[in-house]
């Protein structure tokens, strides 16, 4: 890759923080406009090559990829520029980059009121390249939102505390952190974010929601949530947001861990897959196993994924030495395997809590463990997010997370845009219940779900202590034929 750093994610989990970032980041050229342009250029060449060689899909239009930026370009430079830019002919060139580069000099030249920035105006055009192929998850992320990607390795952020998604192309909190400015502000997952700070989120993109709901400390943003058919108003002071990777039992009520207690099973909650979640899984699990856990509950419900080499090694705690982790098929069709190691492993019963927004790595653990039946997996059809993205390094410090494989489970299956089916179902999705209970008031909703996931845990209890009382026990059958999808989504989640 020529020196350029690149990375593996499967997030469905973005993390919205502040605008702070890294002070290198918040130095951004300012040279002669010939320079500008070079480095935009620069820009556009490097997201034509990274899409030639890496995209998914080998059959990519440059054309169309050129036509892609023309649209960004003028989205970026605004309505009355675009006005303008349009009255013109096209710019003659030789090529799609210079005619992007043209289509720049113009709008600097003709448009004064105000006179766009060329930077921001190459950023546009290379959204727009990348928003070209029809791929939601394949994003461009300006030198704001790169920092603000890389940022939340740092382990914090600053914002509101939700996790958020595009659902239907709508954009949905998936759940909010507990303690943060979004709960005590009543926030609630499947809330749908309908304006930030009075832009209209149809057609936003995740990373730019993302950068607009993230700020500084002690700044204010502005909502408007629909939920259940009403929406409401509501603004937020942002606070510093701690990124939590996983929870013990101190997480439930106290008659849940009394129940725990007697029945000597563990309870270990992960909420995203990066860099702290194998050594937080870990230390949950240590300390369950020395207050005399027999059996375990890993609770992936709303983890939106995050970090694929994390996920993998989560998952060898529990599949045994030389078995196969998962499948990634590239866009040759080249499937390399990853497999287990021989650690020490998790040799206890285990049940996987899942719901509709288990997502990505959460979903290659997920299915490592039911297709080698070391774990039970109840609740509901997980989310069904399926391919890879690799970030990558960008000029002009900007970056790209483009998608350039997928993933098959150990038995080979594709989930893409399917989901996990769990071993046994339990409730149903939240927006199924939130149509079901529709027109009572909301802390009557809000209580018929923490009874459904209260239900999904009763069962797993049930499941686990029915296994401790067998000195012998024998996981149910993993069918290998996936049913008929139901209607579902399929996303990127994000904190914020």
């Amino acid at each position: 890759m020529g020196g350029r750093r690149q990375f593996v994610a499967i997030a469905l989990v973005l993390v919205l923080a502040a605008a702070a970032g890294f002070v290198w980041a918040a130095i951004r050229p300012r040279g002669q406009a010939a320079d500008v342009r070079a480095q935009g250029q620069s820009l556009l060449d490097a997201i034509a090559r990274e899409i030639r060689t890496k995209f998914i899909v080998r059959s990519i239009n440059e054309m169309e990829i050129y036509a892609g930026a023309g649209r960004g370009l003028l989205d970026a430079a605004g309505p009355a520029c675009s006005r303008l830019l349009s009255t013109s002919p096209a710019p003659p060139a030789a090529d799609g980059r210079q005619r992007i580069a043209a289509l720049v000099d113009e709008a600097t030249q003709r448009c004064t009121t105000p006179r766009p920035d060329p930077q921001r105006l190459y950023f546009g055009a290379a959204k727009g390249m990348l928003d070209s192929l029809g791929d939601q998850y394949t994003r461009f992320m300006d030198t704001r939102a790169f920092d603000e990607f890389k940022q939340d390795s740092q382990g914090f952020f600053f914002g509101i505390g939700i996790f958020i998604d595009l659902k239907d192309k709508h954009l949905i909190v998936v759940q909010p952190i507990a303690g943060t400015p979004a709960t005590r502000a009543g926030l609630r997952a499947g809330d749908r974010i309908t304006e930030i700070d009075g832009a209209s989120t149809d057609s936003m993109a995740l990373q730019e929601a993302v950068v607009r709901i993230r700020g500084p400390k002690g700044s204010s943003v502005h909502l408007v949530i629909l939920r259940g058919g009403q929406s409401v108003a509501v603004t937020i002071v942002r606070d510093r947001i701690e990124i939590v990777a996983g929870e013990g039992p101190g997480s439930l009520d106290e008659a849940t861990r009394a129940r725990l207690d007697d029945a000597g099973i563990g309870y270990v909650k992960l909420v995203t897959f990066n860099e702290n979640t194998e050594l937080a899984f870990r230390r949950l699990f240590e300390r369950a196993k020395q207050s005399g856990a027999r059996a375990l509950i890993l609770d992936l419900r709303s983890n939106g994924g995050g970090l694929l080499d994390v996920s993998l090694r989560v998952a060898d705690w529990f599949v045994p030495a030389g078995q196969p982790l998962v499948h990634t098929v590239d866009r040759d069709g080249r499937k390399e395997t990853e497999r287990a190691t021989r650690r020490v492993k998790v040799e206890m019963p285990v049940v996987v809590l899942v719901n509709e927004f288990t997502a990505s790595a959460s979903e290659i653990v997920s299915g490592a463990l039911q297709d080698h039946r070391v774990a039970t997996l109840v609740g509901v059809r997980t989310f069904g997010k399926g391919v890879i993205q690799t970030i990558v390094d960008l000029p002009m410090g900007s970056g790209a997370a483009i998608t350039t494989a997928k993933y098959l489970t150990p038995s080979g299956r594709d989930i893409h845009g399917k989901g996990l089916w769990p071993d046994e179902f339990v409730g149903a999705t939240e927006d199924t219940v939130r149509l079901r209970f529709h027109g009572q008031p909301d802390d009557a909703i809000e209580q018929q779900l923490q009874q459904m996931r209260a239900a999904q845990l009763t069962r797993a209890i049930e499941i686990l202590k029915k296994k401790l009382s067998h000195s012998l026990y024998r996981l149910p059958p993993v069918p290998h034929a996936v049913a008929a999808p139901r209607a579902g989504w399929h996303g990127a989640a994000a904190a914020a």
